[in-house]
């Protein structure tokens, strides 16, 4: 029956509009080894979640530790049931879409799945076109690039997409001083002609015209 499910535009992951939100997520900077950034999630007096606080790069006197200076929030993962671990099914989807405002900052997008290697990290860059502004921005899916502990990955294993199971972003652009960037929702997303990873033929061509947009 999966083949038969019907075309989406789109299927909301998760938002941010409440306080209830805030339970859905986790947060963590350096300052959890014992660096100096802050960091916070909160939900704004518009109904938005804001991640925001400040980046510091001085070590911990711990000299095992040789960097700081990075913070993220992602979805917790939902709680297991007997059929396993709850995740997103974002196969028939192309796009990773945010709805976020956000600074001159470097942010990264991450996924993990519910693969193998726990410590395996899909990430793309979040490129914002109007920091300050309110955008959505869209990502393909088959542009994210496996990572481990922030290294690329020599083998690129294709993303298990029937099995997403958190999503979240990090900065880790090394500048020290305050960042902000809020988050309204993600979403798993299509356009108009595209299903999935597939073009669709635009409704206004021929029907003689077998290109593809």
């Amino acid at each position: 029956m999966e083949g038969l499910r019907e075309w989406q535009k789109e299927s909301l992951m998760v938002a941010l509009n409440s306080k209830a939100d805030l339970d859905k997520w986790a947060i963590g900077c350096d300052k959890d080894i014992g660096g100096f950034s802050e960091a916070k999630l909160e939900i704004t007096a518009e109904g938005k979640g804001k991640f925001s606080g400040n980046i510091s790069l001085d070590l911990p006197l711990d000299k095992e530790i040789k960097q700081s200076g990075y913070a993220a929030i992602r979805t917790k993962p939902r709680k297991d049931t007997l059929f396993g671990t709850p995740c997103w099914d974002t196969s028939l989807f192309r796009y990773l879409a945010l709805h976020v405002k956000g600074d001159n900052r470097k942010y990264f997008v991450n996924i993990q799945t519910d693969g193998v290697v726990k410590t395996d990290l899909y990430q793309h860059r979040l490129f914002l076109r109007t920091p300050g502004q309110w955008e959505t921005v869209l990502i393909p899916f088959k542009d994210f690039i496996l990572t481990n502990n922030g290294v690329i990955q020599e083998d690129q294993i294709e993303m298990f997409r029937e099995k997403v199971k958190t999503v979240g972003l990090s900065l880790m652009d090394r500048r020290e001083g305050p960042f902000s960037i809020e988050i309204d929702w993600i979403k798993a997303m299509n356009t108009e002609f595209t299903e999935g990873d597939m073009d669709r033929i635009p409704p206004k061509m021929e029907k003689t015209d077998t290109s593809f947009s």
